[in-house]
């Protein structure tokens, strides 16, 4: 059984070249093999998903020549205050 969004991943990898040079900044909506649109903000990307597809995995990636990494500690968490 394949990975929750193991297919659009890939088909980000295969076209990532060309998103970079074309939208670089941007975000796209992935759902399967196909790249459904570029957009100006991670939140209309989001929308335009759900109004697509519904409550259903599709892939909605910022697109970076160079990813950035997102690190989360714990010492920024308080807990039981």
């Amino acid at each position: 059984m394949a990975e929750p969004l193991e297919e659009e991943l890939k088909t980000y990898e295969e076209n990532k070249q060309e998103l970079v040079k074309k939208a670089n900044g941007r975000y796209v909506l992935i759902k399967g093999k196909t790249i459904v649109d570029i957009f100006e903000s991670e939140q209309d990307a989001i929308k335009t998903g759900i109004g697509k597809f519904g409550n259903v995995p599709f892939l909605v990636k910022k697109i970076e020549e160079v990813e950035q990494t997102q690190n989360y500690t714990s010492n920024l968490i308080k807990i039981g205050v």
